[in-house]
């Protein structure tokens, strides 16, 4: 059954609201204008998961919303909210998708057996958090893209001045708050729309490390994607937790003592006498009265899982030092501002002493403890803390003994009431099956059971609203009639029900659905308030698989991404199923073939060399709002011009180009071409197509490509004036003994020390010397002009018995080769020399006047004591090498060599050009031949 936008449904439909049934996102927004009955039961039945005990459904594009897996949930999750949330889901997380079961409902004992079952053999203990981590952890969520799809969850008077684009007041939580968890943060006045996911009583479900390590990776434990990875590295995961976890209800663990004093570096805090005394819950400059001039040390003991080496990690401002068992394993002494240094220290399972010592000085003041091990998450090390020294634990044998009955309990029931039928527990063999069974959706009835108003015994109880039954139902009808009408054969119909299911509308729009909706617009934020809401909201996928690339496509649905660096709200990744389910559909619906092969008028060298002439300061001025990989725009900072070729479509990006309005109506991108007209004529013709193929030519060097003109702004140019310029310093795709040399003819070459030829030529700029000049001078410099071309590597000369003998691939000075230095002729140019057996070379290149640009003229001089046989110089390697009327045409350049027959041989996929070398009766031989590029 195709999707139908029906537009008569307002008229008849009441709207859907947060108290209505189950929450599925894309339900609750657009069930009352945009979802027939059919298309929204549809979509509840995948995201409910009815296929776990029904079977497949037809017409379904993805993979049903499978439910967490359970395999070692006791690591995760707390057993008494287990319990809890088994003996009744809506009354603890209310709108969550799990159903309730009626003897679990009337029989408590079973619920707890099921969950002393899913968490034997586990302990949980609640962590204190940071309160710099919570701050930092506030900004993330509600911009990385966590309230996107959860809601703002900040105070109402935060949340109102943002809207009207004012200050924020200071957090209404004050330190004492902090110290009382379960305090909630107010937000009374402002509703989060009805299709946010709730969030449910996190700080009772889960340890910072387990909430942690969710975030990074929760496809691990919800393999379906509903829940997408914003790729948050352990810090900002750690923050987040942090954030969210920051009512939790945590006992005082650690001792401090309060000092007051000015130091510029620890005293000694055991020879003075603390101003007072007390515990607290983390390592948190907050138990001071005072922001300056204060010290504290806190004590208590770490209790360590298992034998290892422990990271721990310690930031602070002012100094601070952290001892475990009396050894220093983290000295930040001195006056500083915040920064991270860490220290190791191998450990044994239990307790261990832990002394930290602080002072503040003035200024700022910050104090983090963290630690980090193969097997544990980087966590705040207060998590982990105890006052006392623990009692030894009973044994694992005596815990299983005291529980065995009550777990065996909970393994049937756990089969047997269903939860096995959504829950996976147990890898491979020992994964538990649900020992019941249901009718096939073909075979069921459209109402009772499942979808009965009323509880009935032995099936689940889904809390869903009338609506979302009568939804269900009709869907389940539908399957009923002829099979041309269950099926979808509109590619845009089956995006949309793919877009739904994934919840992609919450950010993105494409037709006339979707997108960013009014009451979470402030929740998107750019770091670029020039750019507008182009810098803030996410872009429509409107012709998204004729703009992007299939394979960039299915980079960013797998993997997310991270293009647009101005905008915080993250594209997170949805994994595998998601991407084989849109790419395909995208491009079948979107992709355009229009723009027709554009023939390039002169050699791709000089092609790139105008595009870069093009998006630079002295013509389109690209760079002005464009990052250039590295390189920062000059204006504001948009996107980086060296990923398009990697991101676009060749097709699309000429009809952007040449009327960017079009597919983006009120972007900031100007028309460069207004009427397919340039406004650079005086480059390549003026020919609109032929720059703008050129443009897209030159980006697809990436990285590669040669920085614009205009970005270079401390660029020390070296200029030959009246005599050649000799360079000697690391450059890029030369050994460390490359030696570049320049002449003022404006074309240029670097020599190869440890190659014994020549490897790079190159017209206009020489070579930008800020790099090594200035600083460490880090790294490898590229030539600063245009028309680079790469000449071979490897020894220059070789006897081969025959021209079936492959080329030495062995390193010069291995084969024999010695560097023997260069000469300055009268004009300042050096002849490069080196040995190789009884022969002695010299290599000298100079400019001669050619056209479009100067060429270089390389004459090789060889003496040898005897008279070397089939000897050969090897000057070109390239795919495909022509000889036409006695010049050498190969990758661009022209050579035509004096006095000899070159030979052009195939090896494997590619061709050599080799110049006989025949020394004559006086045992010299001269090569001489020139490179016209």
């Amino acid at each position: 059954m195709p999707f139908i936008v029906v537009q008569l449904m307002a008229a008849v439909c009441v709207s859907v609201t947060a108290g209505d049934g189950i929450v599925v996102p894309a339900y609750q927004r657009f069930r009352a204008e945009q979802l027939n009955s059919i298309d929204a039961g549809r979509l509840l039945i995948s995201e409910l998961n009815c296929q776990s005990c029904h079977g497949s459904f037809p017409g379904q594009l993805l993979a049903p919303r499978k439910a967490p897996v359970l395999t070692k949930i006791g690591e995760r999750t707390n057993a008494e909210y287990l319990r809890k949330y088994i003996h009744d889901p809506q009354a603890l997380k209310p709108g969550t998708a799990m159903p309730g079961v009626v003897s679990l409902k009337s029989d408590a004992a079973i619920a707890d057996s099921i969950a002393a079952f899913l968490t034997q053999g586990t302990t949980w203990r609640p962590a204190g958090v940071s309160a710099g981590a919570v701050r930092r952890g506030e900004g993330l969520f509600h911009t990385v893209g966590c309230a996107a799809c959860h809601g703002d969850q900040r105070d109402i008077s935060v949340i109102q001045a943002i809207r009207k684009g004012i200050s924020p007041p200071s957090d209404t939580e004050t330190e004492e708050d902090e110290d009382q968890p379960g305090k909630p943060v107010s937000n009374a006045g402002f509703s989060n729309p009805s299709f946010t996911m709730p969030l449910g009583r996190l700080e009772e479900k889960y340890t910072v490390a387990s909430l942690a390590t969710f975030l990074q990776d929760p496809h691990a434990v919800r393999p379906s994607g509903r829940m997408p990875a914003l790729n948050l590295n352990p810090k900002e995961a750690l923050d987040i937790t942090s954030y969210l976890l920051r009512h939790v209800k945590v006992k005082a663990n650690i001792h401090f003592d309060y000092y007051e004093g000015e130091w510029e570096k620890l005293p000694d805090f055991g020879q003075l006498t603390p101003k007072d005394s007390g515990e607290t819950t983390d390592f948190s400059v907050s138990v001071s009265p005072r922001d300056d001039t204060f010290g504290l040390r806190f004590t208590g003991y770490v209790q360590i899982p298992a034998d290892g080496e422990y990271t721990f990690f310690v930031s602070s401002d002012d100094g601070a030092k952290l001892l475990i068992d009396d050894e220093l394993v983290v000295n930040n002494d001195g006056l500083h501002p915040g920064g991270f240094k860490d220290g190791r220290k191998s450990l044994t399972a239990g307790a261990h002493a832990v002394v930290l010592d602080y002072f503040e000085f003035h200024g700022g003041e910050e104090l983090e403890v963290e630690i980090k091990s193969r097997h544990l998450t980087r966590q705040p090390l207060a998590g982990m803390m105890t006052l006392e020294r623990i009692p030894t634990a009973a044994s694992k044998d005596e815990a299983k003994i005291a529980t065995d009955e009550l777990i065996g309990k909970g393994r049937r029931a756990f089969a047997a009431l269903g939860c096995a039928a959504c829950h996976q527990f147990g890898e491979g063999d020992q994964q538990i099956k649900w020992t019941g069974s249901a009718p096939q959706f073909s075979d069921m009835k459209s109402t009772g059971g499942c979808l009965a108003a009323e509880p009935v015994a032995g099936v689940p109880q889904f809390s869903l609203s009338p609506l979302q039954r009568d939804d269900i139902s009709a869907a389940i009808l539908a399957t009923r009639e002829p099979v041309a009408a269950q099926q979808s054969t509109d590619t845009g119909d089956d995006i949309r029900q793919i877009m739904l299911t994934m919840n992609c509308y919450a950010c993105h729009a494409r037709g006339s659905i979707g997108g960013v909706s009014e009451s979470m617009t402030h929740v998107f934020v750019g770091s670029i308030p020039e750019m507008g809401d182009e810098g803030r909201i996410p872009p429509t996928l409107d012709g998204a698989g004729d703009k992007l690339n299939e394979a960039w496509l299915r980079t960013i649905l797998k993997e997310g991404g991270k293009d647009r660096p101005y905008m915080k709200t993250r594209m997170p990744k949805f994994g595998d199923s998601a991407a084989d389910a849109l790419v395909p559909r995208f491009v079948k619906s979107d992709q355009q073939e229009s723009v027709a092969p554009v023939e390039m008028p002169e050699a791709e060298h000089r092609i790139k060399a105008e595009a870069r002439l093009l998006v630079g300061d002295k013509a389109l001025s690209c760079i002005k709002c464009h990052t250039f990989g590295r390189y920062a725009a000059t204006g504001i900072q948009s996107l980086d011009m060296t990923t398009m070729n990697r991101r676009l479509r060749r097709d699309w990006f000429h009809r952007y180009l040449l009327n960017p309005q079009k597919y983006r109506p009120g972007t900031r991108m100007p028309a460069a071409w207004p009427n397919g007209r340039t406004v650079v004529p005086q480059i390549l013709q003026g020919d609109s197509a032929v720059q703008i193929e050129a443009i897209w030519q030159y980006l697809a060097d990436g990285g590669a490509a040669k920085v614009p003109s205009g970005l270079l702004k401390e660029a020390i140019e070296l200029v030959p004036v009246e005599r050649p310029i000799i360079y000697r310093n690391f450059l890029e795709g030369l050994s460390p003994r490359g030696i570049a040399v320049g002449f003022p003819e404006k074309v240029h070459f670097a020599w190869d020390a440890e190659q014994m030829t020549p490897r790079l030529i190159w017209h206009g700029g020489f070579i930008d010397a800020s790099k090594h000049w200035e600083g460490r001078g880090p790294g490898n410099q590229t030539p600063l002009g245009d028309h680079i071309m790469t000449l071979p590597s490897g020894p220059p000369m070789a006897v081969l018995v025959s021209l079936d003998e492959k080329w030495p691939d062995t390193p010069p000075r291995d084969n024999g080769f010695q560097f023997k230095g260069y000469t300055l002729n009268a004009e300042g140019a050096p002849s490069f020399r080196y040995q190789w057996s009884d022969l002695s070379v010299t290599d000298f290149l100079r400019p001669f006047v050619a056209s479009p640009d100067n060429g270089l003229q390389r004459t090789l001089v060889v003496k040898s004591s005897g008279h070397p046989e089939n000897l050969y110089l090897r000057i070109a390697v390239d795919q495909k090498i022509d000889v036409i009327d006695g010049t050498v045409e190969v990758h661009g350049m022209r050579l035509r060599i004096e006095g000899v027959e070159p030979i052009v041989r195939q090896m494997d996929d590619r061709q050599e050009l080799l110049v006989p070398v025949k020394p004559d009766q006086t045992g010299e031989a001269t090569i001489r031949y020139t490179i016209v590029w």
